[in-house]
Parts: C-alpha cells; sequence; structure tokens
C-alpha cells in the first residue's frame, strides 16, 4: 500500500527543496524588497566588517554612522538629481523625433544609389517612424516612472529593515542556528550550506558589478561633459541602472547617448560618442572586469547573453539582473567534489 510519509521519507531532499522553492514563489510580489535588503545587508555587513578589523570600533557604532552616512548622500542625491532629471527626460523626448529624422535623412545619403540598401532601409524607416518613436518615447518615461516610484519605497524599506537586521545581527545568526536543535534540523542541515553558497555568489557578483557600473558611469559623464553631449543626469543615469545587467546593458545604454550626440552636434559628434562607449568598454572587458570580478567565474559572451534571454523569459527584468549569478552558483555547486 502507498504511504505519504514512507514516500516523503525516501525522498525527504527533493520534498524540502520542493517546499523551500514553493515558499518563495508565494512570496515572488515581495521579491524586489527581499532581494534589495540582501543586497544592502551584504554590502553594508561588508564594509563594516572591513572598518572594525582595521580599526577594532564598535560594531553598532560602525553600523549607525555607515547607515548616517548613506542617508545623507540620499538626501544630497535628492534634493539635486530628480528635477533635472525630469527635466532632461522631457527634453530628450521632445528632441527625439528630428533626431530620427536627421539620422534616416543622412542615411539615405549614404545608401543612395544601392538599391538593395535603399529597400532595407525603407522598410526600416516605415517601421520607426518619429511619431512612433515620440509615442514609444513617452510610453517607456512613464513606465519607468510608475517602476520607479514604487521600486524608490523599496529601496527605503529595504534601507530600513537592513539597518535593524545588521543592528541585530549577532542574535539574529544565534537564532537560525538554533534551528540544528529543532525538528527543522534535518531541514536545516540540507540547504543552509546551499543558502549560503548562493548568497556568497550573488551577494558577490552583484557587489561587483555595482563598483564597475558605477566607474562605467563616472568615465561616461566625464566623457559626454568633454564632448559637450547635454542631458548628462539622464544618460549617467540609463548607464548606472543598464551597467548592472552584463554586456547587454552596455548595447541598451549606447543607443540613447549617441541618439543625444547626433541630435547636440550632428553625425561626427554621433561617432565620437561611440568612439568613447567602445573605449570605455574595452576598459571594462580588460582592466576592470579582471582586477574586480576576480572572486567571481568569467562567463563567456555569448554564453552570458543566451543565460540573460532566458532568464528574462522566466523571471523577466529579475532575470536579467540574477541570470548570470545563479548561473554561477550551478556551476559552483555541480563543480564541488563529492568528498567535500
Amino acid at each position: 500500500m502507498f504511504s505519504i510519509s514512507e514516500f516523503i521519507k525516501v525522498n525527504r531532499v527533493y520534498f524540502i527543496w520542493a517546499v523551500f522553492l514553493s515558499t518563495l514563489y508565494l512570496f515572488r510580489s515581495m521579491f524586489g524588497l527581499v532581494f534589495m535588503t540582501f543586497i544592502m545587508c551584504f554590502i553594508f555587513a561588508s564594509i563594516g566588517h572591513k572598518i572594525r578589523r582595521k580599526y577594532h570600533w564598535n560594531r553598532r557604532v560602525i553600523v549607525v554612522s555607515l547607515y548616517a552616512f548613506f542617508l545623507l548622500c540620499e538626501i544630497l542625491f535628492i534634493a539635486v538629481v530628480p528635477s533635472k532629471l525630469v527635466s532632461e527626460t522631457i527634453s530628450f523626448t521632445e528632441q527625439l523625433p528630428s533626431t530620427i529624422y536627421f539620422f534616416k535623412n543622412w542615411v539615405d545619403a549614404q545608401v543612395q544609389g544601392n538599391e538593395i540598401l535603399s529597400m532595407i532601409v525603407n522598410q526600416l524607416s516605415s517601421n520607426i517612424s518619429p511619431d512612433k518613436a515620440l509615442m514609444r518615447a513617452w510610453s517607456v518615461s512613464l513606465s519607468f516612472l510608475n517602476a520607479g516610484l514604487h521600486y524608490i519605497g523599496w529601496f527605503f524599506l529595504a534601507m530600513l529593515f537592513s539597518f535593524l537586521i545588521l543592528l541585530d545581527l549577532p542574535n539574529l545568526s544565534l537564532g537560525i542556528r538554533r534551528l540544528r536543535d529543532t525538528k527543522l534540523a534535518e531541514t536545516y542541515r540540507e540547504i543552509a550550506g546551499s543558502i549560503v553558497l548562493f548568497a556568497k555568489v550573488v551577494g558577490e557578483n552583484f557587489r561587483a558589478q555595482l563598483i564597475i557600473s558605477a566607474i562605467n558611469t563616472c568615465l561616461t559623464a566625464i566623457g559626454l561633459y568633454f564632448l559637450g553631449i547635454k542631458a548628462i543626469a539622464l544618460l549617467c543615469t540609463i548607464v548606472f541602472i543598464c551597467g548592472l545587467i552584463p554586456v547587454l546593458g552596455m548595447i541598451i545604454s549606447s543607443v540613447p547617448i549617441i541618439l543625444m550626440a547626433v541630435n547636440t552636434g550632428g553625425m561626427s559628434l554621433g561617432l565620437w560618442a561611440l568612439v568613447m562607449i567602445i573605449f570605455i568598454h574595452l576598459l571594462e572587458a580588460y582592466v576592470l572586469n579582471p582586477r574586480i570580478v576576480s572572486s567571481v567565474m568569467h562567463i563567456n559572451p555569448v554564453m552570458t547573453l543566451i543565460i540573460l534571454y532566458i532568464a528574462h523569459s522566466f523571471l523577466g527584468l529579475w532575470g536579467m539582473l540574477l541570470g548570470v549569478p545563479i548561473a554561477v552558483y550551478f556551476y559552483r555547486k555541480i563543480n564541488i567534489p563529492k568528498n567535500c
């Protein structure tokens, strides 16, 4: 006779993971808040650990000081950037039709006399008209604004939760370790190690990507300033956000930069902007990645794009952010020796 309890006992490992993953799925609407809280905890905990190891300060004093400094930076950012960001976004969308007209006329002049290329360009032009581009730009801007307001609320909640967690981290850690002496001991032994490994991979990868994205944003801001391209705040914000997406983010963020460059100074400035983007990308690929992402496995760019496409199909935007760390985790997991 079939026994449910006997079946669960035999397949307890699969049952434990099924329950754990089902719980994550039930709370998927809160995943963004949980992820932001985790990243803040990971980053501030690592910074606090380094400060305490060097100066031997009180742990709670370090946590309070770090969050106070972070809050001050946020206040300064909110006082300066949002208004400029909104005005630059409006200006960019208003200038988009004229930029597309200019670009279309330039391309038409280059392919004139070539029937095959002219046919392809005309076909593309019919699908990318200035009116359609403007409507699309406004719809994308509004969707980003709505999503941005939602994530800003999550951001401050995550900041509060991560502060409270780090403030009482030793007691929380002790409480979790006590699960080894309860009826959940088997579940704890089965999933604790895997969760710690996954959290470490995601935290390291995302921290490294944040550093690289911040450096790319600073270099882009300097390049835009010297080239005289407008809307620096808007373009740098796009570069920073897209910089969190490996490989594909660079391609996405390049489009508005080139469009703004063409609108400001014609095709020659657009080509200089492209040169700047290529230089920053080469610097990231050959200097920043080998030095900053030394603790995280490197993945071939083609494989990265495949992973991002599959992850986006299953998880949407979060898949693009977490696809590579998840792949790295599974790679590390299957390469752990059996005797470990």
